[in-house]
């Protein structure tokens, strides 16, 4: 048998040994902790996304990673608000060679917190080596989504609404992003909140829809009407 290689000058990547040559690990789940250390140190995974750079599935991808964590090569930390000491986010880390304990780390302040209480505050996530692999799939930012609709429309909803959650996700595994709803959001406030008649579609039922991708890509009317404003004004 021979092994053909290339040129390491472009889509390469430096990998340490130890978690190929770890035989703890099935095969598959050297291949995940392969393909996690082959991204970008700030990068931040996703169940759904992951899944979709193999053919054998969320599932599949679920019971490798929960392998990884079992052996220290994968743990979920949480980041508290300085004032209130709440989580309000939780954090990936991915080592190249396994963990025995918690280490010793800072973690990041956030400026803006997010201000409601996340749905994965409970007393028994607090130990990252009882986190379930069900936890390390949540990363989708409900909270941050929301507490944006109801600044810029003055509204009041709730993250942790199941149908809310559920018309998020929707999207989310669609592949769009937090800057995505935030630029719908943004859309159809400039056309509907000062409209009696419009302004309760302003919620997550109508925003978060099937037409999510239409209103992402329309131009808000009142951008038009700005723009035609200001061309009336030249004459």
């Amino acid at each position: 048998m021979a092994i053909y290689r290339v040129e390491k000058n472009k889509n390469y990547v430096v990998l340490n040994r130890t978690a190929l040559n770890d035989e703890r690990l099935s095969w598959k789940a050297k291949g995940i902790i392969a393909y996690m250390l082959s991204m970008p140190d700030d990068w931040k995974f996703y169940i759904e996304e992951l899944a979709g750079h193999a053919k054998d599935g969320v599932d599949s991808l679920r019971s490798g990673i929960k392998e990884l964590s079992k052996h220290g090569y994968v743990k979920r930390f949480p980041i508290r608000d300085e004032k209130t000491k709440k989580i309000i986010e939780w954090e990936t880390v991915i080592y190249e060679s396994p963990q025995s304990k918690k280490p010793d780390r800072e973690f990041p302040h956030m400026e803006k917190p997010y201000m409601e209480k996340p749905l994965m505050e409970k007393p028994t996530l607090l130990s990252t080596e009882e986190l379930s692999i069900e936890e390390l799939s949540i990363d989708i930012p409900y909270v941050e989504i929301i507490n944006y609709l109801n600044d810029v429309a003055n509204k009041n909803f709730r993250s942790t609404t199941k149908k809310t959650q559920q018309l998020i996700k929707a999207r989310w595994n669609e592949g769009f992003r937090l800057e995505d709803f935030k630029k719908v959001i943004d859309n159809k406030v400039k056309d509907w909140k000062h409209d009696p008649n419009m302004n309760k579609y302003l919620r997550p039922e109508t925003l978060f829809g099937t037409k999510f991708e239409s209103y992402l890509n329309e131009n808000s009317k009142h951008q038009s009407f700005e723009v035609d404003e200001q061309f009336a004004n030249l004459f």
